[in-house]
């Protein structure tokens, strides 16, 4: 364990809640002292960062604000200390078309934010889009693949059936199919595959939070569930798999919480080992 704790920083779905519920009350509270004690809070996700991202401790409750944030899988990065949202290692748009080719035929949905959810280019409208625009506000066109590469973007995310489970060999098939030293692809949720800038990871976007922010890494607690967390969780100073993470998660984690995130994990692990 590490001596000091200067910053925590967690994912979300899987981590800190349920996607679309509320953290458990145990989290909540420990979140809350963190905060009373000093200790700097934020979040890294997947999703991309607007007011959506940084209200979200409103929503649960919390009667502080994030200190921190990092979306877009490591490149988005927002602290309280600077600012704006700062942009890094965005995907190309001559890489975005090759991409949406090979993915554009197959029973999937093809996602692209041009302007976090404010304005968001997609394949199709299905039911898991009509969930996400529900649940964010988002707002959607249907688009192209020439459409989607007009701009640089931080991620393709591609979502489909991940119960579907021949559905889901083709899609990983396909993606495994394709490799390029132009983009770096990912497993965040079930049913989702994104695609990145090579090298681009949630560990990048923590070490870019320390660095402009002059904080040692090596006090800072991680938390993380899936194959998007694993390079950040590897590069904290102290890294936490839950205990419903993926066995890559865990394989580089220092630590795993005794309960999984349904059962308080993160707010078990908090207040055993830091508070």
């Amino acid at each position: 364990m590490i001596s000091k704790v200067t910053a925590v920083i967690a994912d979300v779905d899987g981590t800190i809640n349920v996607k679309g519920s509320k953290p458990m009350p145990r989290t909540l509270a420990a979140l809350e002292e963190l905060h009373r004690r000093g200790i700097l809070f934020g979040t890294a996700s997947g999703r991309p960062l607007d007011h959506r991202s940084l209200d979200k401790a409103k929503e649960w409750g919390l009667s502080f604000e994030f200190d921190l944030a990092i979306g877009m899988n490591g490149g988005d990065i927002w602290d309280s200390a600077h600012e704006g949202i700062e942009h890094i290692m965005l995907l190309d748009g001559p890489y975005i078309y090759e991409i949406c080719q090979f993915m554009w035929p197959l029973d999937c949905n093809v996602i692209v934010y041009e302007n976090a959810y404010d304005h968001v280019l997609v394949k199709r409208r299905d039911a898991r889009l009509e969930q996400s625009i529900y649940r964010n506000g988002s707002i959607v066109e249907l688009s192209t693949p020439e459409v989607m590469a007009e701009k640089p973007t931080g991620k393709i995310e591609i979502q489909y059936d991940g119960e579907n489970k021949e559905l889901e060999e083709q899609i990983l098939s396909v993606v495994a199919a394709h490799p390029s030293p132009n983009w770096d692809s990912v497993r965040t949720f079930a049913g989702t595959v994104e695609f990145v800038a090579p090298g681009l990871d949630k560990g990048v976007g923590l070490r870019r939070y320390a660095e402009r922010n002059n904080i040692p890494i090596e006090e800072i607690m991680a938390f993380g569930d899936m194959d998007n967390d694993v390079a950040m969780i590897a590069a904290a100073g102290w890294g936490v798999a839950m205990a419903n993470g993926c066995d890559d998660a865990k394989a580089v984690a220092k630590a795993i919480t005794e309960y999984g995130v349904l059962e308080d994990g993160m707010g078990r692990y908090l207040e055993d080992h830091v508070l």
